[in-house]
């Protein structure tokens, strides 16, 4: 995509990917899709997503069940030119799961088959923690997901806070985050000290003396800012770390060129369309996604 776009300052873009599900619409389209579908094959779909990120492939793997799941994986892993996709092409990873290949892959998928066996559905189940006793608060903390995900071979910590993610907006698992574990990575860090030297009117080199108190100072306006909106997409609760981490996360991608409106949307929609002539799971998940505009 072009990135001769105008920039827009963060309360308009944030405004932007609430009001139009751009926000994480692969959340809102597994809201939907698991309407349509068991909860073991939205488990599958998981699963395939976590190892490839990429919804086309995630739909068409989670049409397989027992050793026949890890099998699609298992290709997928290798991604050899002999064994090319139903639509003839290369095995596809997102961006984000980029170093999820090789024999690195290969071996990764081999253990979580060895570790689940028939029932690959049990790794959601174990990393979401919903085997767990949430007690009255009706929450389990952020660590406890982590640490169970990160047992997995290739699954270190930003995966791992993906699960956690949407153990919390598509199971309905209630993960409780803290601030230390959201702004944990770079590109939060770094959009939150932007914006605070932007609302400051500062140079592009100000650093502050404290760190956490200007992320903390970040959180509270944006929170504030967006008061109004419910956490897509099932709005069970006002806007918080997660959707403000999101918000900041792509407004740096957006400053820096690369997220022009609806990037997200198009790019996912794009990549799922070449597996809907052969996955039935693909095409309601195509149907299921927001629109672009």
């Amino acid at each position: 995509m072009s990135r001769n776009y105008n920039r827009m300052p963060i309360e308009a873009f944030g405004k932007h990917l609430l009001d139009t599900n751009e926000l994480d619409p692969i959340y809102v389209a597994l809201t939907e899709f698991k309407r349509h579908h068991t909860p073991q094959q939205l488990h599958r779909w998981l699963i395939a997503y976590w190892c490839f990120y990429n919804a086309g492939f995630a739909s068409y793997a989670s049409e397989a069940a027992g050793s026949e799941f890890w099998e699609v994986l298992d290709v997928a892993a290798a991604n050899t030119a002999e064994s090319p996709t139903p639509y003839g092409a290369r095995w596809p990873r997102g961006h984000e799961r980029r170093h999820f290949r090789g024999n690195a892959a290969i071996n990764a998928v081999q253990k979580l088959e060895e570790r689940y066996g028939s029932t690959p559905e049990d790794m959601v189940t174990y990393c979401a923690a919903l085997d767990v006793d949430r007690g009255v608060a009706g929450s389990c903390p952020y660590e406890l997901v982590a640490g169970r995900t990160q047992e997995h071979a290739l699954f270190g910590p930003w995966i791992s806070f993906k699960v956690a993610d949407m153990a919390d907006r598509v199971l309905g698992a209630h993960v409780d985050f803290s601030e230390a574990e959201v702004f944990m990575f770079k590109d939060p860090v770094e959009a939150a000290l932007r914006l605070w030297r932007e609302r400051a009117g500062l140079p592009e080199n100000a650093k502050p003396k404290d760190q956490a108190l200007i992320i903390s100072a970040a959180v509270l306006y944006l929170k504030d800012h967006f008061s109004t909106y419910r956490a897509p997409p099932t709005g069970d609760r006002p806007v918080g770390l997660q959707e403000v981490e999101t918000i900041l996360c792509k407004w740096k991608s957006h400053m820096n060129g690369h997220y022009p409106m609806f990037n997200d949307i198009i790019e996912i929609r794009e990549g799922t369309k070449p597996w809907t002539a052969h996955s039935a799971a693909a095409r309601v998940f195509l149907n299921c996604m927001p629109a672009a505009g």
